[in-house]
């Protein structure tokens, strides 16, 4: 009779120690997905960052141009505006570029379409050329994915007489003077 509730209680931790164990696999599983799914949340709730991240760099983006835009209309509708339409050159023949300054509201702003992205370590700078070759910055041009830009600009010095603007591409850090390729240039008319 012992022998019998020996191997009978043998028996009862075999099943408790195998119960046990089938219960300590499933908390093991059921941790593994619990991970998992945190590790899944983690990486969507990185992905809503970068979203947001994005989203607000269009909204910047989008404020600037609108911001832009209505200094052009200011620039374009104020009684001095002058529109200075500058010539497309061979390095980019089908681009277009329009330059308008205001003296009296100190604005000028300028319209670009179908340039080429500028290559690493280059930018396109707007110009204003005086008779005798003096140049004076007036931007450096942010383009968009499509190779355009709404850009405000310095209005030129009020003691300069400016006959013309030009568009050049140049290296970046020596935008002082223009001495880079020449994309776009146009004659400035009389006041």
């Amino acid at each position: 009779m012992w022998r019998g509730l020996a191997i009978l209680a043998l028996a009862g931790a075999l099943v408790l120690a195998l119960l046990a164990s089938k219960y300590s696999a499933a908390l093991q599983y059921e941790q593994i997905g619990d991970s998992a799914a945190r590790a899944a949340l983690g990486d969507r709730i990185t992905s809503l960052e970068h979203d947001v991240t994005e989203a607000h760099s269009q909204v910047t983006a989008l404020r600037q141009r609108l911001e832009a835009s209505g200094e052009t209309v200011r620039a374009a509708l104020a009684p001095d505006s002058r529109i200075i339409h500058l010539v497309p050159l061979s390095p980019a023949p089908g681009a277009r570029a329009v330059l308008v300054e205001s003296v009296s509201n100190g604005a000028a702003v300028l319209l670009v379409s179908g340039l080429p992205p500028a290559p690493s370590g280059e930018t396109y700078a707007l110009w204003w050329i005086g008779p005798r070759g003096e140049a004076f910055k007036a931007a450096a041009l942010q383009l968009d994915p499509h190779g355009a830009a709404i850009t405000a600009a310095s209005a030129p010095p009020a003691s300069a007489h400016v006959a013309a603007g030009e568009i050049t591409l140049q290296p970046a850090q020596d935008a002082s003077q223009p001495g880079g390729t020449i994309y776009f240039k146009g004659a400035a008319t009389e006041r």
